[in-house]
């Protein structure tokens, strides 16, 4: 008997497990990484009110061509989902904290907590400078239907 509840112990563990993201130890470090520059403009709104406004295709290093070429919006709805997977693999309690307004050459940001979004800026940061981290990040916002 007590092999069989060991058994379905393991069972269920691993079935838990499988919907998990696995984290991504570059993305994790950048999180509070304050020598990593923050991408995005940081504004604040009100009091405990913020955003930040991110826009790839006006970027020196702008990953809208790289985008379009696989087959993606390449704008806001593209980086929504490409920061989706990012947070996924570093921190998904920040998803509860922030909220998106995707347009289409663009993204905005909103959150009440100021930090949150300064790591957001840091994840930005990270995937842009590593191809693998971006593609990644995009299979993950596939996987949860959240690419375009």
């Amino acid at each position: 008997m007590k092999l069989l509840y060991t058994l379905l112990f393991l069972f269920i563990v691993s079935c838990s497990s499988g919907n998990q993201t696995s984290k991504n130890d570059k993305l994790v470090q950048a999180l509070n990484n304050p020598d990593l520059t923050i991408r995005g403009n940081l504004v604040e709104i009100g009091p405990n009110e913020y955003r930040v406004d991110y826009y790839d295709i006006h970027e020196k290093d702008s990953h809208f061509a790289f985008l379009n070429k696989k087959g993606y919006q390449g704008g806001g709805p593209s980086w929504l989902g490409i920061i989706y997977g990012a947070i996924q693999m570093s921190d998904p309690t920040i998803a509860a904290k922030i909220r998106f307004d995707d347009e289409a050459e663009g993204l905005a940001i909103w959150s009440s907590d100021r930090e949150s979004l300064n790591k957001v800026g840091r994840l930005i940061s990270m995937v842009k400078s590593d191809e693998s981290i971006i593609l990644k990040a995009i299979q993950v916002a596939e996987q949860a239907g959240e690419m375009e």
